[in-house]
């Protein structure tokens, strides 16, 4: 467990705030930070204007990427998961879905035109 998921944990065992968490709600919380962010890109499609939009709202960027996260370890923490270890298994299982000779410079997304090795047609 790292050390802001340790954090998280201590900050809301001091104040007794398990009690009132629950998986539906937490995973409320991190459908609506994602909203945020998708309000501030929902009606453009050029890529370089979406980079400039993000980096002028900087703040909010990056205040809605703390409170994913502040969720997802209260969810971890809730269901008695390491973040690290759940994000160590997600890079191991994409270096095998993924393999650079197949995928680099490729769209992943087999319906596309990608490659990805868990899914056939």
């Amino acid at each position: 467990m790292n050390k802001y998921q340790k954090a998280i944990k201590k900050f809301t065992n001091d104040r007794n705030w398990s009690q009132f968490y629950n998986p539906k709600d937490i995973l409320l919380g991190i459908v609506e930070e994602i909203g945020e962010l998708r309000n501030l890109v929902k009606w453009e499609q050029n890529p370089e204007i979406l980079k400039e939009v993000l980096k002028k709202n900087r703040g909010e960027v990056k205040d809605a990427i703390g409170d994913i996260y502040w969720f997802l370890a209260v969810l971890a923490n809730s269901c008695g998961l390491d973040i690290d270890e759940a994000i160590e298994m997600t890079i191991k299982d994409n270096k095998k879905r993924f393999p650079i000779k197949k995928t680099k410079g490729k769209h992943t997304n087999l319906y596309l035109g990608g490659h990805d090795g868990k899914y056939k047609k």
